[in-house]
């Protein structure tokens, strides 16, 4: 699970890098809550008439892995 985080958080990073990316930033991360919950959480930052590409992205990279 930590692996596949490190990697989708580096695709992500990747993106946001480039000239053209739908967000400007992104993270991965995961936390258990009152011990009956494990969540992951995927959160971006994006220009505001780019939110839908952005959230494309992301669910594209994130069944990637």
């Amino acid at each position: 699970e930590d692996l596949g985080r490190m990697v989708l958080q580096r695709r992500l990073s990747t993106i946001a890098s480039k000239a053209d990316a739908p967000f400007i930033s992104a993270n991965v991360g995961s936390q258990d809550l009152l011990h009956s919950a494990h969540v992951v959480q995927i959160w971006a930052n994006s220009e505001t008439d780019k939110w839908q590409a952005a959230l494309t992205t992301i669910d594209q990279e994130q069944r990637r892995i």
